[in-house]
């Protein structure tokens, strides 16, 4: 059986509201056999939480990191932070 973990980052729809008011979040998907099996979506500060918590249990949160990693760029990107530029150069 062939497992899979597959996530994304982006804004949840907001409908009539602006993307400013739309929060970032991350969806994960774990798939066995190419079937979705289970999903989740967090927000950042629940991605963090859930880094915590899979970090103490012992987990592998290397998926998880990347994506927190990515939200917290979509989400300066989208605040049109300064520091952003400056993250950039960092990791590039």
């Amino acid at each position: 059986m062939n497992e899979d973990l597959t996530w994304e980052v982006g804004y949840e729809a907001a409908g009539r509201e602006s993307r400013e008011k739309a929060l970032a979040k991350a969806w994960f998907y774990w798939k066995k056999d190419g079937q979705v099996v289970r999903s989740a979506e967090f927000t950042q500060s629940e991605l963090e939480a859930e880094c915590e918590r899979l970090c103490e249990a012992g987990g592998d949160i290397t998926q998880f990191a990347r994506a927190l990693l990515a939200l917290s760029t979509e989400q300066a990107e989208g605040e049109n932070v300064v520091f952003d530029r400056v993250d950039r150069r960092r990791l590039a």
